[in-house]
């Protein structure tokens, strides 16, 4: 029985003693009248459980819908963060970006309010969701900062090559920016549960993909295993 008809038959149970009580107590003689009354007093108190526990469980379901709406108000405003610190950082289009001690300080600091705002999400659908945009977005700063690897030159970090000058890129918001873009230690990925010789036996690489099939070759073990594998597997298939 579902939870609500549950509560409604208790309900209906209790009112229905109570009724029956009063009823009987114009007919009934004093020793009888006691007993009703008793049975009357139980279903007052049974009612009374039963409404706390409705309430209780009403107010519950409450707590956790403002929860997973906290939760979803902090998802969103982090994946906005790291689309917003990326546009911010390549808003001119120029590659590398611009050398811009305002700029980097601006990004780092997206970034660093990213990791508060995702800190805050308490939803597992919703920290998994994170996650995923988190590995996308890192991706996308890794990319750009790779490209641009020989152009970042000490004359782009430090222009007026003075130690100290107010122009030099803060070393902070270099920490922080090439920091996002690396891969983070212990995070799954979900390459390592892939069988790629099981996969390329099942024509994982059509045949016209002739540089797929010579590259695979090339290791001949790795290549034997895999014909093994694929004759079994048309074995089975016919």
């Amino acid at each position: 029985m579902e939870k609500g008809l549950l509560s409604g038959f208790l309900i209906g149970t209790a009112l229905t003693l109570i009724i029956v009580s009063l009823c009987l107590a114009y007919i009934a003689d004093t020793a009888f009248l006691a007993g009703i009354q008793a049975v009357g007093s139980i279903a007052v108190g049974f009612s009374a459980i039963i409404a706390y526990r409705l309430y209780r469980s009403n107010a519950d379901r409450h707590q956790q819908d403002d929860d997973r709406k906290r939760s979803e108000t902090f998802l969103n405003e982090s994946i906005e963060l790291l689309e917003r610190a990326y546009e911010t950082f390549t808003r001119s289009g120029h590659s590398p970006p611009d050398n811009d001690r305002l700029l980097w300080l601006s990004t780092a600091r997206m970034l660093l309010r990213f990791n508060k705002m995702k800190s805050l999400i308490t939803e597992s659908d919703h920290i998994h969701i994170a996650d995923e945009n988190e590995e996308y977005m890192r991706l996308k700063f890794y990319t750009l900062l790779d490209s641009c690897r020989d152009r970042f030159t000490l004359d782009y970090f430090m222009p007026n090559r003075r130690l100290f000058d107010g122009d030099n890129i803060d070393r902070k918001s270099l920490a922080v920016i090439f920091d996002f873009s690396k891969w983070k230690e212990g995070t799954d990925d979900p390459l390592d549960a892939v069988d790629d010789q099981e996969l390329f036996a099942q024509g994982a690489a059509q045949i016209d993909y002739l540089g797929v099939h010579s590259y695979i070759e090339q290791d001949q073990r790795y290549w034997e295993e895999i014909k093994r594998r694929k004759t079994k597997y048309d074995e089975q298939q016919r």
